[in-house]
């Protein structure tokens, strides 16, 4: 049974370990620190995968391939010499002090600040040290000297004369990454950042009692299964991994979703499967146990790497159209306060923006006087009327169906609104794609996130415009307080939430003049600031669903409620409210976008209810 369970267990151990270093390095392919933890999960990996082959030797090779003797270069020289079929020599081999020196490294990556010398210094000895240790293990005896007993239990390896002080050597590191994830997590801005640091603790402490424990059950002589350092360290890859994942998105300015969930599903059907068949060779035909390894990592890695092939193709086929996209946003962001060439400027971030998602033609349009007046094109040559408001008004993309826009825009396939703030200043119309029905769901998300870098220019362009028009006029003279009419103006009521703790400010907000903020009789502006400060937060509770906040993941009806309290309430910075809410900056940006709508409309109905 003790054997069963620890074949099992190490099996397990080391799918997750190599899973999971793929998945890291996939995801943040561009991240050095996931690529070293990565590699600190491949290197406890090969712990696993050493385990299994010391409990299942497998069967010696009639010749010795040239190719494969780097392979064994970890294990004593000489070790393989009278065959592969002994547990002991494969027991001397893989070590865990690569792994340490390398997560080390990784926490002094996580700390605040720049890589100094002296953090340098510490890295160059970590690596040092497990250089030596591995040197030491192949060519002579002072890690460790013979063999002997049951592979099963931690007694199996004679310590040397070394031992100590390579265990000692461990602790020190393991110590120093522990100081170094506390004081990142102390620093830490935002509390998702500091959850995964302190999982990233609580990943240290369980993977260093690994030491400990081996120190004293060789010391003392004791039969400890091999198998509770395992758990030990399966525990803290499985930690480690989930929180550098989550981490890497964080910087990075992304959100994984539900994405770590779904592969991991998936990698465990596929394993499972292979898994099984390797079993039924094992039982029926003698294959060696240990292919049942082999065949588990080949298959995590196979099965892994396929979005990475994907994308790699795609690097190839469609990096042209890629790399002009880019180009064309970086030189209208360059261009942006240009206000006079701003129709130019669209026009040269339009081409290869409907070149990269193959659109038979493309308009962007701009708000002037409630109506909409053609600013750039590609590949248009009719004449376009100026169009109403209300005609091309939305609040998110939509996909067009043939003959929805009157003509001449009949055959426009899709709407993507363009938003600065509030106000829609524009709209981006295109055409059908070149070689498909409709726009795939990557190409709208990615038509999105370019939308919104034209949105800022646009805005930044009116901004220019505005100033260059009153320094002009040289007014100086502040301009009246605007009337409130039936609607509450959105952008009224993002301006109250963006300074929704400045009571001064309140009471000269325009809020201040609705019936439903109660002043009595010799009350300060500030007291009238209260009130807005009140009215606001009565507007903001009706957009709270009914019943209690349920737990993650937290459905979509909540998001509203949640973006306007944990952002202007709480003063949540927004990517700590994307990693909850697992959304991405695009969907977070419009959808605040319509709960300041939404919650505008609450305080017009207040107030006419009020009235």
């Amino acid at each position: 049974m003790l054997y069963t369970f620890t074949v099992v267990v190490n099996l397990i151990a080391l799918a997750v370990a190599v899973w999971l270093g793929i998945y890291i390095v996939s995801r943040s392919s561009r991240s050095g620190i996931a690529w070293l933890a990565g590699l600190a999960l491949w290197s406890i990996a090969g712990f696993f995968l050493n385990v299994l082959l010391a409990l299942n030797p497998p069967p010696s090779p009639t010749l010795m391939p040239f190719w494969m003797r780097p392979l064994l270069w970890f294990w004593p020289a000489g070790t393989f010499d009278q065959g592969w079929g002994s547990w002991g020599s494969w027991l001397q081999g893989w070590q865990i002090t690569p792994a340490v020196m390398v997560w080390h490294h990784i926490t002094l990556l996580i700390r605040s600040g720049r890589m100094n010398p002296w953090r340098w210094t510490r890295v160059t000895i970590g690596y040092v040290i497990a250089i030596a240790a591995i040197l030491g293990q192949r060519y002579t005896g002072l890690v460790f000297t013979t063999t002997s007993g049951d592979p099963l239990y931690l007694t199996t390896l004679v310590p040397g004369p070394l031992y100590p002080l390579y265990m000692f050597a461990l602790f020190v590191f393991t110590f120093l990454s522990l100081v170094n994830l506390i004081r990142s997590a102390k620093a830490a801005p935002t509390v998702v950042q500091r959850k995964q640091l302190n999982l990233m603790v609580s990943a240290t402490l369980i993977a260093g009692l690994a030491g400990p424990i081996s120190f004293v059950s060789y010391k003392l002589d004791f039969l400890l299964p091999r198998v509770i350092v395992t758990l030990l360290l399966g525990c803290a890859v499985f930690m480690i991994g989930y929180a550098v994942a989550r981490y890497s998105a964080l910087v990075e300015g992304r959100v994984i979703g539900r994405d770590f969930l779904y592969n991991g599903i998936v990698i465990l059907l596929i394993a499972t499967l292979y898994l099984l068949a390797v079993w039924t060779s094992v039982a029926f035909y003698g294959v060696p146990v240990v292919a049942v390894a082999i065949v588990a990592i080949l298959a995590i890695l196979t099965h892994s790497l396929v979005d990475v092939g994907r994308r790699v193709f795609d690097f190839v086929f469609y990096s042209r159209e890629k790399r002009e996209l880019r180009a064309g946003l970086r030189r209208l962001a360059h261009h942006a306060y240009q206000a006079e060439a701003l129709e130019e400027n669209l026009s040269s971030a339009l081409e290869p923006l409907c070149r990269f998602v193959h659109a038979t033609y493309g308009l962007i349009l701009l708000v002037k006087d409630d109506t909409f007046h053609l600013a750039a094109a590609y590949r248009w040559r009719r004449l376009l009327p100026e169009l109403p408001f209300n005609v091309l008004a939305s609040d998110d993309v939509v996909r067009l169906p043939a003959g929805k826009l009157t003509p001449p825009l009949e055959e426009a396939a899709l709407l993507v609104p363009l938003y600065a703030g509030e106000m829609q200043q524009g709209v981006l119309i295109l055409g059908r794609p070149e070689n498909a029905v409709s726009y795939a769901s990557s190409d709208v998300e990615r038509l999105l996130e370019a939308s919104d870098q034209i949105a800022d220019v646009i805005r930044e362009a009116d901004r220019e415009s505005q100033h260059l028009a009153q320094l002009a006029q040289m007014v100086q003279a502040l301009p009246p307080k605007p009337n409130l009419g039936s609607e509450i103006p959105a952008r009224t009521v993002e301006e109250a939430l963006r300074n929704l703790y400045d009571y001064a400010y309140l009471s000269d907000s325009p809020l201040s003049q609705l019936k439903q903020v109660g002043v009595g009789p010799g009350n300060t502006h500030l007291d009238r600031g209260k009130m807005v400060y009140q009215t606001i937060l009565w507007a903001l509770d009706k957009l709270r669903p009914p019943g209690e906040l349920p737990h993650e993941p937290i459905p979509r009806q909540w998001y509203p409620y949640l973006i306007l309290s944990d952002a202007y309430l709480e003063n949540k910075p927004n990517n700590e409210i994307m990693m909850r809410l697992y959304i991405s900056e695009g969907t977070f940006n419009r959808t605040r976008r319509l709960a300041i709508r939404s919650l505008a409309r609450a305080l017009s109905e207040m107030e006419a209810a009020a009235s």
